[in-house]
């Protein structure tokens, strides 16, 4: 009889999201070793029902609506990421008992996100130690409280941090978390343009809507520089659609596949992130993998991989005009910028999937057994 898991996601995804990504390599991890593994995705979150804010009509409407989209076979989850194996999908009204029927407790479940800690402590069917919670940040937004996320790193769930500035939150609150940093895949994104013919003036960056990624402090960073280097060239990438505004001396590519985004990071000589918060980014130790030298900002979800001076340069949060000093130095010292892109590129290779994965199977058969 096949062991069964389950991954709790906090609402179905309408584009790629490095959260989401890394769940779904768990997921198709699990699945290739023998694992009956399904991925579930809230419509709702329980809290919707206890605001005052929403109307009585609003809950009922979106109640009915939810219910006759199922019948209508009109949830279907269309996800982007290349699964490689059999993993089951399913659109659930909540994860409040009452309305998520769907694991029993023999099934290992894992919460992904802070609102799906709470709704997995909630399932009493399931034994604590079947309970597993995969913190990727720090995640006080949408009107989440600091003291709403400390509160969930103390429930009885085995925590596991993607970072180690993570861990430390968790370890604030007097509990523990096993450290697995975030697998990158070494199939996917590869080295294939020599580090040291690329032209230095060709830079690579991510544009995201997110304040928190900082892409206005990035931008501001680069008019600076092109001030200086007139032949200065931005190769952008994202989900959303190009920007309205965006300077000719930018290319922008929008959902890149696979051999555009590794043309992206292997054309660029520098990769810029100016974030102000991360988990543990996947995007700069891509670029890192790619060849591409790191100049980013000085926080906690590029640490792990970010060392200043050695595999990156770092400057302060906000600081546009370090960050811009920053990357004119890599510009104009090529034998610097060629240092860092190496070094970063051994640096990252540590980070494998494989390393990820083999830590996360452990993990579980230590906690639930073999």
């Amino acid at each position: 009889m096949k062991k069964k898991l389950a991954i709790l996601l906090p609402s179905k995804p309408k584009f790629p999201i490095g959260g989401y990504k890394v769940a779904y390599q768990y997921a198709d991890f699990f699945a290739e070793i023998g694992y009956d593994v399904s991925v579930a995705y809230e419509c709702v979150h329980i809290d919707f029902f206890k605001r005052k804010d929403i109307s009585v009509f609003l809950k009922v409407k979106t109640f009915l609506g939810f219910y006759y989209r199922k019948f209508r076979k009109q949830l279907d989850v269309h996800y982007w990421y290349p699964f490689k194996n059999n993993v089951h999908h399913t659109i659930v009204f909540s994860f409040a008992p009452l309305f998520f029927r769907g694991i029993d407790k023999d099934t290992i479940v894992f919460a992904t996100a802070v609102e799906t800690a709470y709704a997995l402590n909630a399932l009493k069917a399931i034994p604590n130690n079947h309970k597993f919670y995969l913190i990727q940040d720090f995640e006080n937004w949408n009107g989440n409280s600091d003291d709403y996320v400390y509160q969930s790193y103390t429930f009885p769930l085995t925590k596991i941090a993607i970072s180690k500035w993570l861990q430390k939150r968790v370890e604030k609150m007097g509990s523990t978390a096993t450290l697995i940093a975030n697998g990158l895949d070494f199939d996917y994104f590869k080295l294939t343009t020599p580090i040291e013919e690329r032209k230095p003036t060709e830079i690579a960056m991510l544009y995201h809507l997110d304040e928190r990624k900082r892409c206005c402090d990035s931008m501001a960073a680069l008019d600076r520089v092109k001030k200086q280097i007139p032949d200065l060239h931005v190769t952008m990438f994202g989900t959303p659609e190009k920007p309205a505004d965006l300077p000719d001396w930018y290319s922008y590519y929008r959902t890149p596949d696979r051999g555009t985004h590794n043309m992206i990071y292997n054309t660029a000589a520098i990769f810029v992130a100016a974030s102000e918060k991360e988990g543990w980014a996947l995007p700069p130790a891509e670029a890192m993998q790619c060849g591409a030298a790191l100049v980013c900002t000085e926080i906690g979800g590029f640490s792990d991989y970010a060392i200043g001076g050695k595999s990156a340069l770092l400057s302060p949060v906000y600081d546009v005009q370090a960050l811009a000093n920053n990357i004119l130095k890599l510009i104009q010292d090529n034998e610097l910028r060629i240092k860092i892109a190496k070094a970063g590129n051994e640096f990252v290779q540590q980070f494998t999937l494989e390393k990820a994965c083999s830590s996360m199977k452990a993990l579980v058969e230590q906690i639930v057994g073999s």
